[in-house]
């Protein structure tokens, strides 16, 4: 009965949110801030995520801001000191690149002698924070309890110790394939959701792992390469796939309605500029879906006496008076920057709250 509860809420959640989604594709138009600048400067560390936030509602439309600019050919190649001007044609906001290309040379020329000087160009800006999200996209990952399971082995060194880091040499148990490299990972949580579902379990990179020698065809030795951890009996090998740091294409969330489970270090409360885990998977949503966080207060038993429902109370699951279902409020946003089978890692681009796990991701 409770769990009838639970979903019948669930399901008049979605009901709603699927109706406000149709009233927001309609105005799922650009619409600059009232108090966005003329113009902007690019300092160092911006990204386009931050500088389309300064001008629009819906930073994840700055391709369409960008669009009509031809001189700006490609917004990834922005540089810092670049000034940016916002005007508009045909009553449509267009972003101008204003770039003083006399000062170019001295700006980006170091000079090492009388005779010698080498052109030093900036980085241009990318769409998110590379530098804080790439070592989650490369380092960690989430998969099935039974798929870790069946992962190659470290068993253990000629030395008889217990953890093993860089250079170090560790037999192996079952590699499928002694042609490939591995990284050396390790189990760190189970993550379920509200409901109950197990969405796998996070790995944790610890160290690269080459074949040294093969011993059978059960048995290989193992040489640790680069470490981030020290390594133990009993860590897992996994093939090594190598992730390279690329722009994602932006794209709001539609019909997919998911949960914010919790954030990547197992715990519940969350803030803007966290990385967080949600119950949705790569089926669901690819790195570059942008979701609302909605918040949704507890059902209320409207009778002479209102109060706040308790979904584990028999008494108020078979009252008759009227339970009314709060709305859910939006209070955030977050970009989905990588995808497992049963979830996904996303950033929190922003929260008007402290979050708690358990809010709703739907269509910003």
């Amino acid at each position: 009965m409770l769990k009838g509860a639970v979903l019948l809420r669930t399901t008049a959640l979605t009901l709603a949110l699927m109706c406000a989604n149709v009233v927001m594709a309609v105005a799922d138009v650009l619409n600059i801030k009232s108090d966005a600048p003329k113009t902007y400067v690019v300092s160092k560390g911006d990204t386009l995520w931050d500088i389309s936030n300064i001008f629009l509602d819906k930073p994840w439309l700055w391709p369409e801001l960008w669009r009509n600019n031809i001189q700006i050919e490609n917004p990834h190649l922005i540089y810092p000191g670049d000034t940016l001007q916002l005007r508009y044609e045909n009553g449509k906001p267009v972003i101008e690149l204003v770039r003083d290309t006399s000062n170019d040379r001295n700006k980006n020329t170091v000079v090492l002698s009388p005779e010698s000087r080498v052109v030093s160009k900036p980085n241009p800006i990318s769409v998110l924070p590379w530098s804080l999200l790439s070592p989650f996209i490369k380092n960690d990952s989430m998969m099935e309890a039974e798929q870790y399971r069946l992962l190659p082995t470290l068993l253990g060194d000629n030395l008889g110790t217990p953890r093993f880091t860089h250079q170090d040499y560790v037999l192996a148990h079952k590699l499928p394939d002694t042609n490939a490299s591995y990284q050396v990972v390790r189990k760190v949580r189970e993550v379920i959701d509200s409901s109950g579902k197990n969405l796998g379990l996070q790995i944790s990179h610890l160290s690269d792992a080459e074949v040294s020698t093969s011993l059978s065809n059960e048995r290989q030795i193992v040489h640790l390469t680069v470490s981030t951890i020290e390594a133990k009996q009993g860590d897992k090998l996994k093939p090594r796939y190598s992730v390279q740091d690329k722009d994602l294409t932006l794209a709001p969330a539609k019909a997919q309605v998911g949960e914010l489970v919790q954030n990547v270090n197992g715990n519940a409360l969350m803030s803007s500029k966290d990385i967080v885990i949600v119950n949705l998977g790569a089926k669901q949503v690819s790195p570059g879906t942008v979701f609302g966080i909605y918040q949704q207060g507890p059902d209320i038993i409207a009778n002479d006496d209102p109060k706040y429902a308790d979904n584990e109370s028999l008494l108020d699951a078979f009252s008759f008076a009227e339970r009314v279902t709060q709305p859910a409020f939006k209070v955030g946003e977050l970009v989905v920057i990588k995808s497992f089978e049963n979830a996904s890692y996303a950033w929190i681009t922003k929260a008007d709250t402290h979050l708690t796990g358990g809010e709703i991701i739907a269509k910003p």
